[in-house]
């Protein structure tokens, strides 16, 4: 098949991908995944799971029927495959190399963004994604189920400024407070996370090793106020407090306890470390930790597949860091273009106009 030269939107969206700026290791990996499947090569399989991701395909066979579309066929440079074909091909990519690709574009993002302590937060948080247990005994966490858990850290600038930065997959059973040390690695930047990884020797050593944290605490946690701050009387900020935590067997460093209102009646209590901003900058700080619940629901609803394509843990795990790597190319086209749509206004402009010139794509993210 002729190579194809349309600048099409898919063909844009998947531009970011460079594979000649990869690692040694991973250019090594590709070159001998393409040395053994000449119909297939490890583009062709990128470009044609990152199509099935996006466009929610049920199945590998659904997948491989898709090739009856010639766009399709000319964006890939496949013009037809089996199920049998592309679930060897699916299985023989390694996690190691999609997590890499995932890093390269993550450095494109944050040249353009520039991230400081001032202009972002870190929200922290996991997701479960449930598996067949017959088909996934690897995964089981439960006497009748299978699944694995995503740990995210989600940079949050503004409601239209947000990606994922860093993600872990393990089994469904572990917690997440286990995550929360390889997570937490940017010092002096702030992190958002909910009680579940509410944790006092953490935080301690969160505060002595310059990292900032926003949580919640539990409504049973013993609360030793020093010091009351002052508070702003038209907000819905409650009290402003110099506090420890803990019991007589393990006290806390002194923490700040913002508590708040909300139209509702409903009290909630924020507890961290910024001393430098002001209390309704502390509540507003942990009430966007509603956006990567956002995001979890997105990848979940409309672009990880309902079924997953494989069978085996490495799959699955592709599967799972193409869904971020998809997120990712998404969001550099909304920085490419300074479109004011937000990324699921873009999603969904691009699965109308996939394989139509990116002009046309491009119109639509410029319209006002």
């Amino acid at each position: 098949m002729d190579k194809y030269k349309t600048n099409s939107a898919f063909n844009k969206w998947f531009s970011a991908i460079n594979l000649e700026n990869l690692s040694v290791y991973s250019k090594q990996f590709v070159a001998s995944y393409d040395s053994y499947r000449k119909k297939l090569s490890f583009e062709a399989v990128l470009k044609l799971f990152l199509y099935a991701i996006n466009e929610e395909k049920e199945s590998l066979r659904d997948l491989s029927t898709s090739l009856i579309n010639e766009s399709l066929q000319l964006e890939t440079d496949v013009a037809t495959i089996s199920h049998s074909q592309l679930s060897r091909a699916f299985n023989a990519l390694e996690p190691k190399v999609l997590e890499e690709i995932f890093q390269r574009l993550l450095e494109k993002v944050q040249h353009q963004t520039k991230p400081t302590k001032r202009n972002h937060l870190y929200l922290i948080d996991s997701s479960t994604f449930s598996l067949s247990l017959n088909r996934h005994k690897w995964a089981t966490f439960r006497q009748a189920k299978s699944g694995v858990k995503l740990h995210s850290n989600y940079c949050y600038m503004d409601d239209t400024t947000m990606y994922p930065t860093d993600f872990i997959l393990t089994n469904a059973h572990e917690h997440d407070l286990n995550q929360l040390p390889v997570l937490v690695n940017q010092p002096e930047a702030t992190y958002v996370f909910d009680r579940g990884y509410l944790d006092f020797e953490k935080m301690d050593q969160m505060h002595w090793d310059g990292y900032f944290f926003v949580t919640r605490i539990k409504k049973n946690t013993k609360v030793h106020v020093i010091d009351t701050l002052e508070t702003s009387p038209e907000t819905e900020i409650l009290r402003d407090e110099l506090v420890r935590l803990g019991s007589k067997t393990y006290l806390t460093t002194n923490f700040r306890l913002v508590t708040v209102q909300d139209k509702n009646g409903r009290v909630y209590q924020f507890i961290t470390n910024r001393m430098d901003v002001s209390s309704k900058e502390i509540s507003d700080m942990y009430h966007a930790r509603w956006q990567i619940e956002l995001f979890f629901k997105h990848i979940k609803q409309h672009i990880t597949s309902k079924t997953f394509f494989s069978q085996s843990e490495k799959g699955v795990q592709n599967q799972l860091i193409l869904t971020m790597i998809s997120a990712l190319l998404t969001f550099l086209i909304k920085l490419e273009t300074k479109t004011e749509k937000s990324v699921f206004q873009i999603k969904r402009f691009f699965r109308y106009l996939l394989f139509q010139p990116f002009e046309c794509w491009l119109e639509q993210l410029i319209l006002t």
